[in-house]
């Protein structure tokens, strides 16, 4: 039953993702500085520093803008795609460290434009290098914007969706 299959595909990711977002957190808490923007249930994370929701428009730029390392972690119902997250980051002008996806690199170049990772290891030897080196993350959070300003804006997505979808007509 399609349904079914679709509604345990969605609740079995999201919880997934639940599990790995607050395992991931916690890990990284252990050795670094953690914040989180969230309303959401945090009763599970340790030695993580909580704030609760940011203003979209204002704040969260802001935000993306001034932290040094800015973490995406796609939910697992996200099989193929890139989240728009990754675009307001870098779009901000911030670094991201984003957990692998395949179409990365269709649009960015990893460790050009931003960071991405693997496993949990590789996640916090990055983090550790680009805090450390300061010039370079920089570098590539300057680099990750401009790439989003010249090749990722609205106007341009939208003329590629439609391209898209019309070119099998």
């Amino acid at each position: 039953n399609t349904d079914k299959y679709v509604l345990a595909h969605k609740y079995l990711g999201f919880q997934a993702t639940e599990i790995e977002r607050i395992r991931t957190l916690n890990q990284l808490a252990k050795y670094f500085s953690v914040d989180l923007y969230t309303a959401s249930d945090t009763k599970s994370l340790f030695s993580v520093h909580v704030h609760g929701t940011v203003e979209s428009l204002y704040a969260m730029p802001k935000v993306f803008h001034l932290s040094k390392i800015n973490l995406n972690m796609t939910m697992k119902p996200i099989q193929s795609g890139l989240p728009l997250r990754i675009f307001d980051i870098m779009g901000c002008g911030g670094f991201l460290m984003t957990n692998y996806q395949p179409e990365l690199t269709d649009y960015f170049e990893i460790g050009t434009d931003l960071e991405a990772y693997s496993c949990i290891d590789e996640l916090i030897e990055k983090c550790n290098y680009y805090l450390k080196h300061d010039d370079i993350r920089k570098q590539i959070a300057l680099q990750g914007y401009q790439k989003v300003k010249q090749y990722h804006t609205y106007p341009l997505r939208i003329t590629e969706m439609f391209r898209k979808a019309t070119e099998n007509l």
